[in-house]
């Protein structure tokens, strides 16, 4: 057996420090580990924290269409077949839309089967997702930008969770479908990772399968088919081969939603829902030049609120943003600008710089809400911002290591190294941070309720029509039906009609506002303008049930029961989900002595009364009763006088 030749002194050292270095690099990999994981957590906790403040908030704005008056999701888990076969708004109404969104109502459905009409749990849901979104984005940059400090992705990702623009996102129950989406959206990008680095073998199955759910959540994210590439190409060392594989899981991912989306939309039964200039301010433009300007006018608007979101708004409908052409110089300088970024995007491109990725992905992600190639369903809103401002935030951490000569290019260091290192853009960011929190805690105590949004909101976009209207609805709901005398009940609503008349005077066609003002005026004993107003409203052929039931009840106190029988079964044309018109329908065939067809209508009411129609439920009964009692049927007629006194009537 060969004898193992002794080291000598000189090579001991050599293997001693080999091994100490070595064990270092354990040391330091492991300690720069724990700093991620607590970096993470930290962040995480932020974005929970600066959000606990909603968890108080009620169900406000569009929660009303996706939860609190959507059929299908007031089912509970019964609700969720209907949900996954119907349009994204069929649950509410009956008009053929083009959404198909269903796992925000899903999840609706399951949370309102364990928590009834319950805001709470909805909240809270919400900042937790908006916190692991948080975690997973940070992770996912430092995967990302390996060749950075830890500082970096840190700082990308703070910027992005305080960021006030994120308010509506977090704050709207409803809007679980952009958190969702984007959750998908991270998870997918994970596993792309994943695969590259051969850590699972099925990951791109599985990122497809993550990018589906993403699209079933919102499609917006079908953008990201251009950015995840893109996002490959700066920051991986993956191959052409390996890029197209991993887009191409995303978009056979992409394509299955787009078959079933075209499925269930080609499925659905009523009448088409037209656009109208109060849902998109942009449909009012009369010609290619005045929509281009404008709809540059509004990109310029998304730049700007994200650099100063202030003051914030839930809406901004006709006419808050006006229709310009090219002769303002909003436009211009928008198209100058972004015509500028796309050139640095360009010029750049092979350098494959930080900041040039964010924006090239900022670019990409708000393509789809520019309404430069197709008109969508609202002509600027803040939630448009939520995925585009990642791009914004990486941009903007990107340039000032740049600008500052920031020493952050060293993943070895850690992050008390990387703070000394990048303590110029650490000092610039911190008053942002602080003031991006404050703003949005602030921000959320607006959302309190529908009052106090609306009362807020109209003094900061004094001239979008619906915020007026909207306004106008809870001074009326909200102040008057609850006012404790009479004259405080005038007062209301005489509140209520000075908003109608100015969302009227800002849009002189708004169907809807003519309905509630004509309503206002029925309850201060104006039956002449309240049907007037009706009138005016059916004229403009308001997709409002609600309108025509209240025809119909004029026409009924006036005992022109022809009239009001055709008014009512109109309301039940509109959306025949509701007891109310059946109710009225029942009631009129009564007073015309129809007792057979007075009874069709009022247990038809029945099957459609849930368990917030106490009031309608108790009318029915009365009626019903009373169908009985001249039929001679005594045993049904007891029967309901019952039942209706079990709900506290006379």
């Amino acid at each position: 057996m060969a004898k193992s030749k002794k080291l000598t002194r000189k090579e001991k050292i050599a293997q001693s420090r080999k091994t100490g270095t070595a064990k270092g690099q354990q040391r330091r990999k492991a300690t720069g580990n724990k700093e991620k994981i607590h970096l993470g957590l930290f962040i995480a906790f932020v974005a929970f924290a600066i959000y606990t403040n909603t968890f108080g908030n009620d169900f406000i704005l569009d929660d009303s269409n996706a939860i609190t008056e959507n059929h299908f999701v007031k089912q509970g888990v019964a609700g969720i077949p209907d949900i996954l076969t119907t349009e994204y708004r069929a649950g509410y109404w009956q008009a053929r839309g083009n959404l198909y969104r269903p796992v925000a109502l899903v999840m609706f459905a399951v949370e309102w089967q364990l928590f009834p009409n319950n805001p709470f749990p909805g909240h809270l849901i919400n900042v937790l997702i908006y916190a692991l979104c948080a975690l997973l984005l940070f992770r996912l940059l430092c995967r990302l930008l390996p060749k950075w400090s830890v500082l970096v992705p840190a700082l990308i990702t703070l910027l992005f969770v305080v960021h006030p623009i994120h308010t509506e996102v977090v704050a709207n129950i409803k809007s679980r479908d952009e958190l969702m989406s984007f959750l998908f959206l991270l998870l997918s990008i994970h596993l792309i990772l994943d695969h590259l680095q051969g850590r699972r073998k099925r990951a791109l199955l599985l990122a497809g399968i993550s990018f589906f759910l993403a699209m079933l959540s919102k499609e917006g994210v079908i953008t990201m088919l251009a950015a995840v590439p893109l996002m490959l190409f700066f920051f991986t060392k993956a191959k052409k081969q390996q890029i197209i594989r991993a887009t191409a899981s995303l978009g056979i991912g992409a394509a299955v939603y787009l078959l079933i989306r075209a499925a269930v939309l080609s499925a659905q039964t009523g009448e088409y829902y037209d656009l109208l200039l109060i849902d998109n301010f942009l449909v009012g433009a009369q010609s290619f030049a005045e929509r281009s300007a404008t709809a540059f006018k509004v990109l310029g608007k998304y730049l700007w609120m994200l650099l100063y979101p202030h003051p914030l708004s839930i809406d901004y409908a006709y006419n808050q943003i006006p229709i310009v052409n090219w002769t303002s110089w909003k436009p211009i300088v928008s198209l100058l600008v972004y015509l500028g970024l796309a050139g640095i995007v360009i010029r750049r491109f092979r350098k494959k710089e930080l900041w040039v990725y964010g924006i090239a992905f900022y670019l990409i992600a708000i393509s789809l809400y520019s309404n430069l190639v197709l008109t969508i369903g609202s002509g600027f809103g803040e939630r448009f911002l939520f995925l585009p401002s990642l791009g914004f935030c990486m941009a903007v951490v990107g340039l000032l290591a740049i600008l500052t000569k920031s020493k952050l290019q060293d993943p070895a260091s850690g992050l008390a190294k990387s703070l000394k290192a990048g303590k110029v853009p650490v000092l610039i960011l911190l008053p942002f941070f602080a003031t991006g929190a404050a703003m949005t805690m602030v921000r959320n105590t607006a959302w309190k309720d529908h009052f106090t949004i609306y009362e807020t909101d109209v003094q900061h976009a004094p001239n979008s029509a619906r915020l007026h209207y909207w306004y106008g609805n809870e001074l009326m709901k909200e102040k008057a039906l609850k006012a404790p005398t009479q004259e405080e009940k005038m007062k209301y609503l005489d509140l209520a009609i000075e908003q109608y008349n100015e969302a009227l005077r800002i849009h002189p066609e708004y169907g809807d506002a003519y309905g509630q003002r004509g309503l206002a005026w029925y309850r201060k004993g104006d039956r002449q303008r309240a049907a007037a107003d009706y009138q005016e409203a059916i004229n403009r052929s308001v997709g409002s049930w609600k309108v025509y039931n209240n025809m119909g009840v004029i026409y009924g106190e006036q005992a022109n029961y022809p009239e009001a029988l055709k008014q009512f079964q109109y309301a039940l044309k509109v959306d025949n989900r509701y007891p109310l018109p059946y109710k009225n329908i029942g009631a009129t065939y009564l007073l015309m002595g129809d007792i057979d067809n007075a009874l069709k209508y009022l247990h038809q009411g029945l099957q459609y009364a849930t368990e917030t129609d106490t009031d309608v439920i108790r009318e029915i009964y009365t009626y019903l009763a009373e169908c009985y009692n001249r039929k001679g049927d005594q045993v049904n007629f007891q029967k309901y006088n019952r039942l209706k006194e079990g709900l506290g009537g006379e």
